[in-house]
């Protein structure tokens, strides 16, 4: 129950007569309430500038403002309009006392003022009042907490928006991941069978130039053109390979014209119809000693850059390549980077272009314009952080409304295109002993033997690797060299090989494959291979192996 007996409350009384409002004091100070007295409507209005009562016992015959009029105002004031109204009057009719109430009066007395009844009523409204009050601050209390847990909910949802976000994106990682290791699987069988396919067309071209021919042929020149474009097709697997490891490359003098077309076919076929490329790429550029599947990303990260800002409005991105001469005063325009020749690589796009401040924070780490979800910011970081370790750097040149460009350079090396030397010296070094040469394809077992009979060895030839381990076993000395193909069905090379070093552990077995790796290098020396051989392999070379290889026994 609320105490009735309540100092801190406050009663305004208002009255134009003095001994009414005597009388309610009399009534109204044993109990200590605070007393506000306005003996007219307009000082109401004054005091309430300064303080809020509880309740206003109102007059309601009073000069120049009755009571209705103070009322109606009180209760269309926001900030007083809950505060509790009782009229005071001798009017006894109906009318008046409705008219009262439908400006919002909570309630009446009655002139002549009787204790009973101003006490009273005074106890019912002054206890509606504070429950009113507490109401109002328990609502409050209500709306608060529901407004902490809306906030914490929002917050909440926000965080699993972020977190359904972040898993979605794995799920994209981690499905191009399985989408590259795929590729990855499909490349090497690709290679082993193309590189097979090569070996012949190559080994069999070099034994045909080592044919006398008359001085007018031009079958020389036809085997020429035909070598050379095997060598091309034997490149172009190698690139294909590259682009789909995963593991971190050794750094090798490359051309870059291979990979940037590879990046143009790649984006092609995945820009939208309104971005038109345009290139220009000079064939003669010399080679760059860089990781190859480390410049494709290079590349590639800063066209898909370009793309991107041309997504809404459509543009044209150029590129080009071309090779460079620093001297020493233009090259000091370039941070690190030392007088001589570089491969410049330029992509251009007539997107919205960056303002200076923006220009100067492009290659930060998680720096991006891009909207929530639309990128990492680490596309162009990478991207600098692999020319600055080859040894060069990135230009940025842009202006809001003109495009971007972006220039990278990379220190090159000029050397001449390999051309096989068809018509060279073809005496092929001469040898001796027994070769047991075990290869799935009937064709490289036939060349094999050709070749290697044809310098002094004598040979033996199994497009089983089972058959070839049950002879071996039958006179395991009667071989001085095995020469077997990495990839075989039942049997498998590196098995053969193991198989046979455990019949006899001191006979060199050389392992030929057409997927060359840092990873297969180390498991064929751990298993006790002597050679591995990367296919195909010109006739001198393999010769020339072989022969270093029985030398050291």
């Amino acid at each position: 129950m609320v105490d009735f007996t309540a100092p801190e409350s406050t009663i305004m009384i208002v009255d134009d007569e003095l001994e009414h409002i005597e009388s309610l004091k009399q009534i109204l100070d044993q109990f200590g309430f605070n007393l506000q007295l306005a003996m007219n409507g307009y000082k109401v209005f004054e005091l309430l500038e300064d303080t809020l009562p509880d309740i206003i016992l109102l007059d309601v015959l009073m000069p120049e403002m009755d009571g209705f009029e103070v009322c109606r105002r009180l209760k269309s004031n926001k900030t007083t309009k809950n505060i509790p109204v009782i009229l005071m009057t001798s009017l006894t009719e109906t009318v008046n006392k409705v008219t009262g109430l439908e400006l919002g009066a909570a309630d009446y007395i009655t002139k002549p003022f009787q204790k009973e009844e101003v006490l009273a009523r005074l106890k019912a409204h002054f206890v509606m009042r504070q429950l009113h009050l507490q109401l109002d601050k328990t609502r409050q209390t209500l709306d608060d907490e529901v407004s902490l847990r809306t906030m914490e909910l929002t917050k909440s949802n926000e965080q699993l928006k972020k977190q359904l976000a972040e898993h979605k994106r794995m799920e994209k990682i981690l499905k191009q991941a399985q989408k590259m290791e795929a590729i990855s699987t499909l490349s090497s069988g690709i290679a082993h069978d193309f590189n097979n396919i090569l070996s012949i067309i190559i080994g069999y071209c070099e034994m045909a130039a080592m044919e006398k021919q008359p001085d007018d042929s031009k079958i020389g020149d036809c085997l020429e053109k035909i070598s050379s474009a095997a060598f091309r097709a034997k490149e172009l697997v190698q690139h294909l390979l590259t682009f789909c490891r995963q593991t971190e490359q050794e750094k090798k003098h490359i051309k870059i014209t291979p990979i940037l077309n590879y990046v143009l076919n790649y984006l092609k076929a995945n820009f939208s119809s309104s971005i038109e490329i345009k290139q220009e790429i000079r064939e003669e550029t010399g080679t760059v000693l860089a990781d190859p599947a480390q410049i494709h990303q290079l590349i590639l990260n800063l066209c898909q850059n370009a793309g991107q800002v041309m997504t809404e409005d459509g543009g044209m991105l150029s590129i080009g390549l071309k090779q460079i001469f620093l001297d020493p005063e233009s090259v000091s325009e370039y941070p690190n980077l030392i007088s001589g020749h570089y491969v410049s690589i330029v992509v251009e796009d007539t997107g919205p272009g960056m303002d200076q401040e923006i220009v100067e924070r492009i290659f930060d780490p998680y720096f991006t314009t891009k909207e929530p979800g639309e990128g990492t910011g680490l596309g162009l970081a990478v991207a600098q952080g692999i020319a600055v370790s080859h040894g060069g750097t990135i230009v940025v040149a842009s202006q809001p409304g003109k495009g971007s460009s972006f220039e990278v350079l990379l220190p090159c090396r000029q050397t001449e295109s390999y051309k096989p030397d068809i018509k060279g010296d073809q005496t092929l070094p001469r040898g001796s002993g027994n070769v047991l040469f075990v290869d799935d394809e009937d064709a490289l077992v036939d060349f094999g033997k050709i070749v290697l009979e044809r310098v002094g060895y004598k040979v033996e030839g199994y497009t089983s690797s089972i058959e070839a381990l049950e002879e071996f076993k039958k006179t395991p000395q009667k071989f001085d060299l095995v020469i077997t193909d990495h990839i075989m069905p039942k049997l498998q090379g590196m098995e053969l090989a193991k198989k046979i070093l455990k019949v006899r552990g001191n006979i060199p077995v050389m392992l030929c494959t057409g997927t060359k790796s840092e990873e297969l290098i180390e498991h064929a020396k751990a298993a006790g291979i002597v050679e591995v051989i990367q296919k195909p392999i010109p006739m001198k070379t393999l010769i020339k192996l072989i022969n270093n290889i029985l030398a050291k026994k």
